[in-house]
């Protein structure tokens, strides 16, 4: 099963500094208007998710994907 991993904050560096530390896909989103920054990363290993989470000023959630459609 996947297990996608979401780190939100408003620290774009931090976020960047931990996506470069992954061997997964990962994307950096942003909603500008909010100045808050969305990190997705897909099957990171576990201690990632518990490192995200005890970061200062970032939120961590980690769902198991349960259904999805293929890209083309």
């Amino acid at each position: 099963m996947t297990r996608v991993l979401f780190v939100e904050g408003k620290d774009a560096d931090a976020l960047r500094a931990l996506a470069a530390r992954l061997d997964v896909p990962w994307r950096l989103l942003v909603r500008p208007e909010q100045g808050l920054f969305l990190l997705e990363a897909t099957g990171p290993p576990p201690e990632v998710e518990r490192e995200a989470a005890s970061l200062p000023g970032l939120r961590a959630w980690a769902f198991d994907v349960v259904d999805a459609r293929r890209s083309d």
